[in-house]
């Protein structure tokens, strides 16, 4: 059983914004539900507090251009770099304000991107989800590929009505390492994929984008001592050493001024706070920020993507843009944040070669320069044999999928 279904555990757990979020939910439950009597029909849609660049925002946009007949909300906080983008689509409410708390009693569907992340309370609410005593009908829109057992979409961990994927071998993970029902799967493809193409393609640039690590996290931190004790962590890990050594490494650098090539260096959102850290010794080199990028762009406007784990690889590769895996960390990646499955391998399933060395990423990198930074035919065949969809239709079939599911 899930630890999150035991009330027990979950009490000793409670700390004092807890209890505020528990007396909001109490205050606003008659009223929401009140106003689903009046309007049962209503939708929101979510990703985390302060974003709106995932597959949430692609289909709320959507929503809200071709179905206005859809009473369809979106919660973010209102002074986020990102609420500019969803201002001028109107239903735009503050994230944890009262209407987003009455929401969670009033709204008929829940679409979300990542698990639990957009209710106005996310601890309390994922329990109340769990103990299905909400009223609507959750469905998560996904944001990345499962290579393996996931909490995000373990059966015991989720209550989904409906989950979206891109592929059919994800579907197939997902039901078969994390217990899904085949019944709630469908496969429309991921709405962001939508818009993109290389129109802004700049062949001079490199996009680097790793992703987080769980060990070193620090957005749950409280006291100074652990801020202090994880900083000790940051700066001691491979992590750290070999992303700042590969924007200071002088063959790397050389090779960019030979070239007039330019690098964007962005972290994952959950580990922004750690740009500052990054100094490139070349202005050639940018770190950039949630504020100052929008990840979407970054994408279509790269030329050669360099990650190591990350699932953004998924929509690079969905342009037939040549990917390189960066795995200087492969063991405690596996060890601590996301172990292998039997299910998915990088090196017979994934969209470009992996690296464990500086040197030979760089040689590849090169290479890849020379040849027009274009994707291996066999990789290409790959992206085709991954993607169900390729035809700019997902948000469309994403809709018909919950309409069937949503009050008529």
């Amino acid at each position: 059983m899930s630890a999150v279904n035991k009330l027990s555990v979950q009490l000793k757990k409670m700390k004092a914004d807890d209890w505020k979020g528990i007396i909001k939910l109490g205050l606003t439950f008659i009223p929401g539900k009140l106003w689903k009597l009046a309007s049962p029909r209503m939708w929101v849609v979510s990703e985390y507090e302060a974003l709106a660049r995932d597959n949430g925002y692609w289909f709320f946009k959507y929503m809200r251009e071709k179905h206005k007949e859809q009473k369809v909300y979106y919660p973010i906080e209102f002074d986020s770099a990102d609420y500019k983008l969803v201002k001028q689509f109107g239903n735009v409410i503050p994230f944890g304000g009262w209407k987003h708390f009455l929401l969670f009693w009033a709204a008929d569907v829940y679409i979300g991107t990542t698990k639990c992340y957009g209710f106005p309370y996310r601890r309390i609410c994922e329990d109340l989800v769990q103990w299905k005593l909400t009223g609507f009908k959750y469905v998560f829109l996904n944001h990345g590929f499962t290579r393996g057992y996931s909490s995000i979409v373990d059966a015991k961990e989720t209550n989904y009505q409906l989950l979206f994927t891109c592929s059919e071998k994800d579907a197939d993970i997902i039901v078969k390492d994390n217990g899904q029902s085949p019944r709630i799967m469908r496969c429309p493809g991921y709405p962001r994929h939508d818009t993109l193409n290389d129109d802004i393609l700049n062949k001079k640039q490199i996009l680097i984008m790793p992703t987080w690590r769980k060990w070193i996290d620090y957005r749950l931190l409280t006291t100074d001592e652990q801020k202090k004790e994880n900083m000790k962590k940051f700066f001691d890990s491979r992590y750290y050493k070999c992303l700042n050594g590969l924007v200071n490494s002088e063959r790397f650098i050389s090779f960019l001024d030979r070239n007039d090539l330019s690098v964007v260096f962005y972290f994952h959102e959950y580990a922004q706070k750690y740009s500052k850290y990054i100094k490139p010794a070349s202005p050639r080199i940018k770190v950039g920020t949630t504020s100052g990028y929008s990840i979407q762009d970054l994408l279509r406007a790269s030329a050669l993507l360099i990650t190591d784990y990350s699932s953004v690889v998924y929509d690079f590769a969905y342009m037939y843009k040549p990917v390189m895996y960066y795995q200087f960390d492969v063991e405690d990646f596996e060890k601590y944040q996301y172990a292998p499955g039997e299910s998915f391998s990088y090196d017979e399933d994934g969209f470009g070669e992996v690296f464990f060395d500086e040197d030979k990423l760089i040689n590849a990198v090169e290479k890849s320069y020379k040849d027009g930074f274009v994707m291996d035919n066999k990789y290409k065949k790959r992206v085709d044999e991954f993607f169900k969809h390729h035809d700019n239709g997902n948000c469309d079939r994403v809709y018909k999928e919950i309409k069937k599911i949503a009050r008529k």
